[in-house]
């Protein structure tokens, strides 16, 4: 909302709210308190963040931004990803954006634009960078992850015809206990809106702050190449691979394969998709880490990258998966969407959980979207996950872990 303006200054304010609560029955297959310490059976969430942005319209030949925003999280019982566990009603509110920006146009789709401080930013689909900061336990709001904004970060973007090229610095915001880090590194993107377009990313670890740890973090080197083509109006395929090296230590690897395809002869005209998703475990076995790690992944889609409303947000964390996912997605109407799913799960290394079986699990996923109005979204989701051998002997479970969810937000 625009509070003042002229040709010097732009002055616009904002307000993002969202709820969610949740019933679920048998988490963790039955057995949450011996798998995360406490029964968790239903609570709620709820997130707030204002924020204000400013423009300065002509400095040194271009545009000069900046934002400023808080975030304030609050959970009540008991969340299914346990890391509140013995704390009361946990909440708190912390520094979110806080960055100056400055952007000038080349050409009439062309620019140069420098950002330092903290923002949000993503990378292709999310696969290895969308959210930089972390929610749950002493902050609550786990699942809504209201925390994104990358901390004491700096990025330099240029595009140019179909080629946009970015360097960046960017710090995690861990919470309580958590390992501060930074990484650092350069994305490339080459697009044909509407017809292809290619990545790569080349990231390193820059900093770790644990005494322990940081000679072999310090190492950890990832190697990011992806691409999508939409071969006609109908039919779209993709695709990534990351690569994980440093210090002899490091050998993990994770990459997806997807094809879209509309059916446009249908009512509603649905998407069914079809993605095969590996994210390599550790082999106990080698003196190496062959565990993909995830780096800092969010969502952009159902099912992308949390695999799953139960598993992807309770259980796995990407790594040490294979997943086959086959979702339909479809319009009814201007306003309302419909959204199904079906994931398998097989443990790439069993034995890095303890178990022999890699077969864990099938999940099975619904979704209702009604955009109510300008600023009310209104979603509901149905889920069951029925555990196989791997997940019995994981979490000593055995009955299907069933999940219902609303979820509410408003943005003004």
């Amino acid at each position: 909302m625009n509070v003042y303006d002229s040709e010097e200054l732009s002055v616009d304010v904002a307000i993002d709210a969202s709820s969610v609560l949740f019933v679920q029955s048998n988490s963790w297959f039955g057995e949450p308190e011996a798998n995360i310490g406490v029964d968790s059976k239903n609570w709620a969430e709820f997130a707030i963040e204002p924020q204000i942005y400013f423009k300065v319209k002509d400095i040194f030949g271009g545009e000069l931004s900046a934002a400023a925003s808080v975030v304030s999280t609050k959970t009540y019982g008991e969340s299914a990803d346990g890391f509140a566990a013995g704390l009361n009603d946990p909440g708190k509110t912390t520094l979110e954006k806080l960055y100056v920006g400055w952007k000038t146009e080349l050409g009439v789709d062309d620019f140069i634009e420098v950002i330092g401080g903290n923002f949000d930013y993503q990378i292709g689909t999310g696969f290895l960078v969308k959210d930089g900061g972390r929610d749950g336990g002493d902050r609550g709001g786990f699942y809504l992850g209201a925390r994104s904004a990358s901390r004491n970060s700096a990025l330099v973007r240029v595009k140019y015809d179909n080629l946009q090229v970015e360097g960046f610095y960017l710090g995690n915001n861990p919470g309580r206990g958590g390992i501060k880090a930074h990484v650092g590194g350069v994305n490339a993107e080459y697009s044909i809106p509407d017809r292809f377009s290619i990545g790569a990313t080349y990231i390193q670890v820059a900093h770790f702050d644990d005494p322990l740890l940081a000679n072999t973090a310090e190492n950890l080197k990832t190697y990011d190449v992806r691409g999508s083509v939409n071969v006609n109006d109908q039919l779209k395929l993709s695709g990534e691979y990351a690569k994980q090296r440093g210090a002899a230590f490091y050998r993990g690897q994770g990459w997806y394969l997807q094809t879209d395809y509309t059916v446009d002869s249908l009512p509603f005209t649905p998407t069914i998709t079809y993605r095969y998703a590996v994210v390599s475990g550790d082999d106990p076995n080698t003196p190496q880490n062959e565990e993909f790690i995830p780096l800092a992944y969010g969502f952009t889609d159902y099912g992308q990258w949390y695999q799953g409303e139960i598993a992807g947000n309770w259980i796995f964390g990407n790594s040490n998966q294979k997943t086959h996912m086959i979702k339909g997605s479809a319009a009814l109407s201007d306003k309302v969407s419909l959204t199904g799913s079906w994931l398998n799960f097989t443990l790439d290394e069993p034995e890095k959980l303890g178990v022999t079986d890699s077969a864990f699990g099938n999940e099975f996923d619904l979704w209702l979207d009604w955009q109510a109005s300008e600023r009310l979204f209104l979603s509901a989701a149905a889920a069951v996950l029925v555990p196989q051998d791997g997940a019995k002997q994981f979490t000593g479970g055995s009955k299907t872990w069933a999940h219902f969810m609303l979820y509410a937000s408003v943005s003004f």
